[in-house]
């Protein structure tokens, strides 16, 4: 067994289509790690960011954005096809909901896709949407066959939760990326997730996965990063969670990646 750290930093940084924008402003969020991004609101402004990674010599970046009122990240998708042909960028998108014209054109740029599965307390709590879970269900559907990994938040509804992780096992995905509800300082929902549920959510998880990602979005709580083991691959490991494994004699491998590049 290796286990994997990932290290996206320089080597593969987030990039914003919406800048510091977003139409949801989620509760839990409000926009605020938007603007940690590098921003660039219009396909030319994408193409000339990434054109300039690249010859930064850059593995990829995650291309993400705000989500608007129907749940999809307005992805330019004409420039991310020209930027996958005349760059060497690996390239991780944020989609949201997406239709079957979309899929067809993901599907020329062969991307990375991180897919969120969210919980109906999610959307009607925290997102605010008028979707629902299913409607998250038919887009996974529909992104099956590219490089799509399921994500699904954990800590805010656990019952919820480990339903929507056998729902999606039973989809037929081996992989899977646990995030965990991060609570954000001067928003309505700033408390922190029951830990002991959290855990027994990953390993819920854990026992219907191959491989089972801990995610960046999560606050760094010692109980769980002490259960490093669980994982197959840990996005920025806490000193908590590399003791753990160093003890246990387990190998690792470095990744300057997204954890969903393989």
């Amino acid at each position: 067994m290796i286990l994997y750290y990932y290290y996206p930093g320089k080597m593969f940084p987030a990039i914003s289509v919406t800048g510091a924008h977003c139409e949801v402003m989620c509760l839990h969020c409000r926009g605020r790690y938007l603007k940690s991004m590098i921003h660039a609101e219009t396909p030319e402004k994408l193409i000339d960011v990434c054109t300039n990674l690249d010859e930064k010599g850059v593995i990829g970046c995650l291309i993400s954005g705000g989500c608007d009122l129907s749940g999809r990240v307005p992805l330019p998708l004409e420039a991310l096809h020209y930027i996958r042909e005349e760059t060497d960028l690996v390239l991780n998108l944020h989609t949201g909901l997406v239709n079957a014209h979309t899929v067809r054109k993901l599907r020329e740029i062969d991307p990375y896709i991180s897919f969120e599965v969210p919980t109906p307390s999610v959307i009607s709590h925290l997102y605010q949407l008028e979707v629902t879970q299913q409607d998250y269900v038919d887009s996974l559907t529909l992104l099956k066959g590219l490089k799509v990994t399921p994500h699904i938040m954990i800590g805010f509804n656990p019952q919820e939760e480990r339903e929507t992780i056998k729902k999606v096992e039973k989809m037929g995905f081996s992989s899977l990326v646990v995030i965990v509800f991060t609570p954000t300082r001067g928003t309505p929902f700033c408390d922190h997730p029951d830990t002991e549920e959290v855990i027994k959510t990953c390993d819920v998880a854990r026992t219907l996965f191959p491989r089972l990602i801990l995610g960046c979005m999560r606050p760094r709580i010692k109980e769980l990063e002490e259960k490093a083991l669980l994982f197959d691959g840990i996005v920025l490991p806490t000193l908590w969670a590399k003791e753990q494994v160093q003890e246990a004699g387990i190998p690792v491998e470095i990744k300057n990646t997204c954890c969903v590049v393989e």
